[in-house]
């Protein structure tokens, strides 16, 4: 019997947190996100989307330069109390909640877009599908799905360095939702972990990759 604790559950209860203290001081809304730039250089003021969920928000610093940007209405999750606490102070204009990418609590098709930010290399490989599912219910046809994590040449996992028992898994994600072709990949831009370069080290490559879902997936030809 496998007692493995769920990667999501220790997220919840403190890790979330935890990142969320180490990480803090670079999610600030006067950075200048090279992956916001990205996805908003994809869109023109008539085709703007007029929803954006961000799963992973930490404190929405990105998704709230995203809807000052476009207009947008903004939801965010993340497993961090404290993430979500700070992003609220700071833009009551959006909607955080506490959560996890494999429980979405939103209807069907309500969102134009979605920012899956830098979070699901840490979703245990019991949930992975479990998100594509979900962030695929909850985009409407024509949407589109962002995707900023690690860009290995081979998918492998790693040991988490800031907490036991945890793995990093690393893998091209815009794969999971293209291979069945209801997704089709938009533009796709490597960059290293620490910069906005393309770095010739593997573990060091990430990438944001911007999909178009499709309206009809199987047309009659």
């Amino acid at each position: 019997m496998n007692n493995k604790v769920n990667q999501a559950d220790i997220f919840l209860e403190s890790e979330g947190d935890q990142w969320y203290q180490r990480n803090a001081a670079v999610l600030t809304r006067d950075e200048i996100f090279p992956d916001v730039e990205i996805i908003l250089s994809h869109y023109t003021e008539d085709s703007s989307p007029a929803r954006v969920l961000e799963v992973g928000c930490g404190n929405a610093s990105k998704l709230s330069t995203i809807c000052e940007r476009t207009g947008a209405q903004g939801y965010g999750v993340d497993p961090s109390a404290a993430a979500v606490a700070d992003g609220m102070k700071a833009d009551p204009s959006l909607s955080l909640t506490v959560g996890i990418a494999s429980q979405l609590d939103f209807g069907d098709e309500t969102f134009d877009l979605i920012f899956i930010g830098f979070c699901l290399y840490l979703v245990d490989r019991k949930d992975i599908y479990k998100v594509v599912a979900e962030a695929d219910r909850v985009l409407k046809p024509s949407g589109r799905l962002a995707i900023m994590d690690f860009d290995p040449p081979v998918r492998h996992k790693r040991k988490y360095h800031h907490k036991e028992g945890i793995y990093s898994y690393k893998s091209q994600y815009g794969d999971f939702f293209t291979a069945a072709g209801h997704y089709h990949t938009i533009a796709k831009k490597s960059f290293s972990h620490s910069s906005e370069y393309f770095s010739a080290d593997a573990n060091e490559r990430v990438a944001l990759t911007l999909l178009h879902k499709e309206e009809d997936p199987y047309p009659e030809l």
